[in-house]
C-alpha cells in the first residue's frame, strides 16, 4: 500500500492538525491500523499509511462519521432554567456529572474519549457552570454541539474528499472557529464583520472535531482553586496558547496520543531524536464582548 498524502491539509494551521489526527482516529474507529506522518513541502502535509487508496480512505471516514450519528457525545443536550434543550458542553456541574456517569456506563468508546476532552465537573466558570476545554470558542447564542451536529450532517463523502484533497470551499454550515487563516478583525475590514454569517468547510470541521478527542482535559490545583488544563494548551482563558508537534515517522494512534500528552523538548536536536520535525503554536484569543474565541495565525515554536 502506498502512502496517501492529504494534499489539502496544512499542518501549520490548528484546524489542519486537528483534522489530520481526526483522520487517524477515524481509521482506528473502523478497525484499521493506520499510521500518520508529516512531510515538509514548503507547507507541512500529513501522510496516511496503511490504507489501500484515497477512495478507501474517504469511505472509511464516512463510515466512521455515520457510526457517530447516535453517539451520546454528539447528541447530548441538557435543559436550561426554562426547560429548553441546550446542545452545549458547559451545563451545571451536577448535570455534567450525571452525563459522565451515563456515558461511562454505556461503554461506548468514541463518546468516553470525546467527553473526556469536553470539560470537567470539578472546575466551574464565572457563572458556576462546568468549565469547558480551552478550544471551546462558542459564546452568546452559539452552542458548541449545535455547531457540531450541523457540521456532521454536511460532512458526507464529497465533503470529506474535499477536506483531504481539496478544494476547500466554504459552505453555509456552522463553524467551530478553529481555522487560524480566517481572521475577522473589524480594524482590518471596511465593514463590521459581526453581522456576517460565518460559513465553514464541513469535512475539515468534522475531522477536526474527531481530533479533539485526542486532547483531553484535566483539573489541577492552583492557589486560586481548581483550574482546567487542556492537552496542548497553556496560559489563561483569554490569552492562552495551543502548541502541537509534527512528526516525520509514521505513528499509530496510541503513539500520537502518547506524544500529545508528553511535554515537548525545547532543543531541536532532542526533538529530531524522537522524530519531531517541527512544532507550531497559535494564540487563543477571546473577545471582551461575549468571549467568542479564535486562533491567531500560527508560528514555529
Amino acid at each position: 500500500m502506498h502512502p496517501i498524502p492529504l494534499t489539502a491539509i496544512d499542518g501549520t494551521n490548528p484546524i489542519g492538525f486537528l483534522a489530520a489526527v481526526g483522520t487517524l482516529r477515524s481509521c482506528a474507529g473502523q478497525g484499521v491500523d493506520a499510521r500518520l506522518s508529516w512531510v515538509d513541502e514548503g507547507r507541512w502535509r500529513p501522510v496516511i499509511h496503511g490504507v489501500p487508496s484515497p477512495e478507501d480512505l474517504v469511505a472509511l471516514l464516512d463510515a466512521e462519521r455515520i457510526a457517530w450519528s447516535d453517539e451520546p457525545a454528539l447528541t447530548y443536550t441538557y435543559p436550561d432554567a426554562k426547560g429548553r434543550p441546550q446542545a452545549e458542553i458547559k451545563p451545571p456541574p451536577a448535570e455534567f456529572r450525571r452525563f459522565l456517569r451515563e456515558v461511562l456506563a454505556s461503554g461506548r468508546r468514541r463518546s468516553i474519549e470525546q467527553v473526556g476532552a469536553y470539560a470537567s465537573d470539578v472546575v466551574v466558570d464565572n457563572n458556576g457552570n462546568t468549565k469547558p476545554t480551552a478550544l471551546h470558542f462558542a459564546a452568546g447564542q452559539q452552542r458548541f454541539l449545535d455547531a457540531v451536529t450541523d457540521i456532521h450532517a454536511h460532512a458526507g463523502p464529497d465533503a470529506l474528499r474535499a477536506a483531504l484533497f481539496g478544494p476547500w470551499t466554504e459552505h453555509p454550515v456552522k463553524s467551530l472557529s478553529w481555522d487560524a487563516t480566517v481572521f475577522r478583525d473589524y480594524a482590518l475590514r471596511a465593514t463590521d464583520p459581526s453581522g456576517e454569517k460565518k460559513g465553514s468547510v464541513p469535512g475539515v470541521e468534522w475531522l477536526a472535531f474527531v481530533g479533539l478527542g485526542l486532547l483531553p482535559v484535566a483539573p489541577v490545583t492552583s492557589p486560586r482553586g481548581p483550574r482546567l488544563v487542556t492537552t496542548g494548551c497553556t496560559g489563561g482563558w483569554k490569552d492562552g496558547q495551543f502548541r502541537w508537534p509534527l512528526w516525520t515517522v509514521p505513528a499509530s494512534l496510541d503513539a500520537v496520543r502518547s506524544l500529545l500528552a508528553t511535554p515537548l523538548p525545547s532543543e531541536p536536536d532532542s526533538r529530531r531524536r524522537i522524530g519531531i520535525g517541527a512544532v507550531f503554536q497559535s494564540g487563543i484569543e477571546r473577545s471582551d464582548q461575549g468571549g467568542y474565541g479564535r486562533f491567531s495565525p500560527s508560528m514555529p515554536a
